[in-house]
């Protein structure tokens, strides 16, 4: 890192074959460029360039595995595929970041990569009709667990690929509702299970990850049944996820939602204050129940209060419910999730958010985005603000555009009226 707290691009970066060289402003730029104020939307133009003209290029062309079908976990700094398995909720989240870019038109080539994941992710159907868990990187099954994180991930792809325009989707997503509902489903009517066949210690997380996908497919379809099914897990939410007390989140729990004794029910992950902040807005928008409103509030309080590294500004992985670092290592995907909170939180009856939106995309730009190269992204800084990344997980890339699309989506689109039809794969 350097002297004025801009992290530099890494050394070796643009010697590399296949990396695609952006700009380098001068270090005076760079740095009047993240710490001035900024006014409402400065951020627009870049984030746009960067959807459209540097990551999903890149993704198209260096993302989806030709060879053995789907999408790669990770890629190298250089572009190259680091052949590791492929998760259902890596594949799925590729899924929805190409429908996204289908359904605004920033890639010609969306419906094809769209159509191509969901082609790959049917090697993975149980025989109950669920979803398996990993792949090998040649596509057969590494581990067919039925898990209920990776069946969230898979409805929140096929509701946008269906939004898209795409066949398949709402017959798959069909299936998986009936299969979730006979082997996921908490027989005592508590959420989900952790796996067709139980387990502890029991997540919130996979929770909050199915709110989304209901909440993506109301969005999808109106049907106010995605709604009820919300609810279910916004009252759980109420009931047991959230502390009073301390203003956390808790992460795991016994069987019967009871936070364990020891330093396991002591874990919180800002990032996840931030995630569940914005879904729980939106669902109060959604069912007209504003009360969750104010628990979004305390959420973003909390993790702003205690969650972020005071040196860098970023958030840490996990602290405890009394605000002492646990984790402290710095990942991109909580800092989307702040900018998400941030404009969620805009929305409601409160204090005006704007100067925390601009401030907050700064910081991802500043540490994440801009000193990567083209089209890529630095997932991990440590404590002292020291890059220690040495991958591009793709599955980042989910977090990167429901950010971002949230961040042009406060004036509806409007940063794209003027832009030039989609280009093609670049």
């Amino acid at each position: 890192m350097s002297t004025t707290g801009i992290p530099e691009a890494l050394p070796g970066f643009f010697e590399a074959p296949n990396a695609r060289i952006a700009p380098t402003p001068s270090r005076a730029q760079r740095t009047d460029r993240y710490r001035r104020p900024a006014d409402p939307g400065f951020w627009e133009t870049r984030t746009i360039e960067w959807l459209r003209e540097e990551a999903l290029p890149f993704w198209f062309e260096h993302g989806l595995d030709q060879e053995r079908g789907g999408f790669h976990e990770a890629l190298g700094f250089d572009g190259r595929s680091l052949r590791k398995p492929k998760r259902m909720r890596t594949m799925a989240r590729q899924i929805y970041a190409f429908s996204i870019a289908g359904i605004f038109g920033w890639h010609a080539e969306a419906a094809q990569c769209v159509a191509e994941g969901i082609r790959f992710i049917q090697r993975g159907r149980t025989p109950r009709g669920g979803w398996v868990r990993v792949f090998n990187p040649d596509g057969t099954v590494a581990d067919p667990t039925e898990d209920a994180y990776d069946h969230a991930c898979v409805l929140l792809a096929l509701a946008h690929a269906h939004r898209m325009g795409n066949p398949e989707a709402l017959p798959l997503a069909c299936e998986t509702f009936a299969f979730i509902d006979e082997h996921l489903a908490d027989p005592l009517g508590a959420g989900f299970l952790e796996t067709a066949e139980g387990g502890e210690p029991r997540r919130a997380n996979p929770h909050m990850h199915m709110l989304e996908a209901f909440l993506a497919w109301h969005e999808a379809t109106g049907d106010r049944r995605y709604l009820k099914r919300a609810r279910e897990i916004a009252d759980l939410f109420r009931l047991h996820f959230f502390d009073g007390e301390t203003w956390t989140l808790g992460e795991y729990f016994t069987r019967n939602w009871s936070r364990p004794a020891d330093a396991v029910g002591e874990w919180t992950e800002p990032g996840h204050h931030f995630e569940w902040a914005a879904l729980l807005v939106e669902y109060a928008h959604r069912s007209g129940d504003t009360d969750f409103f104010s628990y979004a509030r305390k959420l973003y309080a909390s993790a702003i209060a205690n969650g972020l590294n005071r040196l860098t500004g970023l958030a840490f992985g996990a602290v405890s419910r009394e605000g002492l670092p646990l984790d402290q290592v710095s990942r991109s995907w909580p800092q989307t999730e702040a900018v998400k909170a941030a404009i969620a939180l805009s929305r409601t009856k409160g204090p005006d958010m704007e100067p925390e939106i601009e401030d907050r995309m700064a910081h991802l730009f500043r540490w994440h985005i801009d000193p990567a190269p083209r089209g890529l992204w630095i997932d991990r800084y440590d404590e002292k603000g020291r890059m220690i990344a040495t991958e591009v997980p793709a599955s980042i890339f989910y977090h990167l555009m429901t950010a971002f699309t949230a961040y042009l989506d406060r004036n509806r689109w409007k940063a794209m009226s003027d832009w030039p039809a989609a280009r093609g794969s670049g």
